[in-house]
């Protein structure tokens, strides 16, 4: 049984993929291709990944006695909203076959997913790893029924 770092740190890389794919299509020119990656990367970060951190990590995090990170989880949510909205706007990039407004909203995405991604898996799941009794196989079942 992989621990929920394993399986999220794993979630992470799949999702980085779709991106980078989607990006490649974008800058070819394939945008019905880059549409339809948007929208299942899109669709894995923000109904699934983010689902699983925001209803089930997360709260497990914060309910712990004694945590000295409660801001932990307010940072990450509000990144979390701010991809949501950076994600639409590249939808709309696509859309209008705008393949610069997509390489500025590109270029933030992807710092923003760099520093996001290296706080949960340096910060947050390995606290949890400790806490969570189940090493994460509620976790894991959550995200794969998400998909």
């Amino acid at each position: 049984m992989e621990s929920i770092e394993q399986i999220m740190r794993h979630d992470h890389e799949r999702l980085d993929v779709l991106l980078e794919t989607g990006a490649k299509a974008v800058h070819e020119g394939h945008w019905r291709e880059a549409a339809d990656l948007l929208q299942r990367f899109r669709h894995g970060l923000v109904d699934g990944h983010m689902v699983v951190e925001e209803t089930l990590l997360f709260p497990a995090f914060e309910t712990q006695p004694g945590n000295a990170e409660p801001a932990l989880t307010a940072i990450l949510r509000k990144g979390h909203q701010d991809l949501r909205v950076f994600i639409q706007e590249m939808a709309e990039a696509i859309a209008a076959h705008d393949d610069e407004e997509f390489a500025a909203l590109l270029r933030t995405v992807r710092a923003l997913l760099k520093q996001h991604d290296s706080k949960e898996e340096s910060e947050l799941y390995p606290h949890l790893a400790a806490i969570m009794p189940d090493q994460g196989r509620a976790a894991n079942e959550l995200l794969l029924s998400l998909q």
